[in-house]
């Protein structure tokens, strides 16, 4: 379960409208995914390097709470940490990730790297004083860090075709001879981000999984000449009106008060199909919703709440996540995985955006009680 790309690619908040929102939250997640877990290393690094115990490092940007938004206006240029050191002096660090050393150039987007002084032409930009860039790269469990000056020194300007844009280049050989062995911990961060990437990739299936279900009942309709029934007054009827909604790019008028109804039906004994089936339509009623009642934020809460140690209970020694013994434990653990995938992200916002009592997710698939052991099962059983 590892990225395929020889570079890690992100979203960018100008092609949102090419993907569904769903589609869109998982690849912004990706750079969340590896920005989160490599904090706490990147501190670590620059305590020993700046000899400053008492030196913190957090998120910074657009960005900084959250690794989306509802239209992609977070996406800013900011960098993605801001260290403060003891003495009060701010530090900013733009983080990089490849797959692999074996590239011929290290491109940089030449706004990060430099600012362009009023009238000026393009390339010829000053560099940044206030950041430096902490690079890592995967497969040789390398880092290093490089201040703008050097990137502008030792890259060519030139354009990148996969950017559709101009940037610094640096040769790979140059490159390549700053970095470092980051040793067992680099290894550790590098493998919790390929874990995370793998079960948000395994678990958005689960939506491919119900999108054929839903297209088979609708084209018995035709072939055989059945009735396809809605009934709104159960969670699978809710869901289905909420799943076409989607796929139709429509909405409730009032998706506060659908909201409401929808959670209702929640119960701490519920089957996990039914259970993230109530997840898919309260994220998309959620994400709907432009404001947030008392009386809405109330109940949301609680169901954030329950929803969470309803995954919590069912998590199981081998790393599964399943709740009926009758049923297929890999395929339980997609859905519920499915659900945390969807549920952090309205806890996330929920507290962001509408300032709700809710702690902050700190590492994304934290709801899951071990993600490396629940990572390891899905890898195993995939394999069997």
């Amino acid at each position: 379960m590892t990225m395929r790309s020889p570079k890690m690619v992100y979203a960018q908040s100008s092609d949102i409208r090419s993907r569904t929102y769903l589609e869109y939250r998982r690849d912004m997640k990706k750079k969340g995914i590896a920005e989160l877990e490599f904090l706490s290393y990147l501190e670590g690094l620059l305590k020993e390097r700046r000899g400053d115990g008492g030196l913190e490092v957090s998120k910074h940007g657009g960005d900084a709470m959250l690794w989306f938004a509802r239209s992609g206006g977070n996406v800013t240029q900011d960098p993605d940490y801001l260290a403060l050191l003891s003495t009060g002096e701010r530090f900013l660090y733009e983080f990089q990730i490849a797959e692999t050393g074996g590239l011929r150039y290290f491109d940089f987007n030449v706004s990060k790297v430099g600012r362009k002084p009023r009238g000026a032409a393009e390339r010829d930009r000053r560099p940044h004083a206030d950041r430096e860039f902490f690079y890592v790269v995967k497969d040789e469990s390398r880092y290093a860090f490089f201040t703008p000056e050097w990137i502008m020194r030792n890259g060519e300007y030139g354009f990148v075709s996969a950017w559709r844009s101009w940037a610094y280049r640096v040769p790979g050989d140059v490159f390549l001879s700053q970095f470092v062995d980051g040793g067992e911990r680099l290894r550790d961060v590098i493998q919790s981000v390929d874990n995370k990437n793998g079960l948000l990739e395994f678990q958005h299936d689960f939506l491919e999984s119900e999108s054929r279900k839903l297209s088979k009942r609708l084209q018995q309709v035709v072939d055989d000449e059945t009735l396809f029934r809605i009934v709104p007054r159960t969670l699978e009827g809710f869901y289905q009106v909420c799943y076409l909604l989607d796929k139709l790019g429509k909405e409730p008028d009032a998706p506060g008060v659908w909201m409401v109804y929808l959670l209702t039906f929640f119960r701490d004994d519920m089957r996990s199909i039914d259970f993230a089936r109530f997840m898919y339509a309260l994220d998309f009623l959620y994400f709907k919703c432009a404001d947030i009642r008392r009386n809405e934020t109330q109940v949301l809460r609680q169901a954030i709440l329950d929803a969470s140690d309803y995954v919590r209970a069912h998590a199981k020694d081998d790393g599964s996540l399943s709740t009926d013994p009758r049923e297929s434990p890999l395929e339980e653990t997609r859905r519920l995985i499915f659900v945390v995938n969807l549920l952090e992200d309205i806890r996330q916002d929920a507290a962001v955006s509408f300032g709700m009592e809710l702690p902050l997710v700190v590492k994304i698939f934290e709801t899951i009680p071990n993600a490396e052991l629940t990572a390891n099962y899905v890898r195993e059983a995939l394999r069997g």
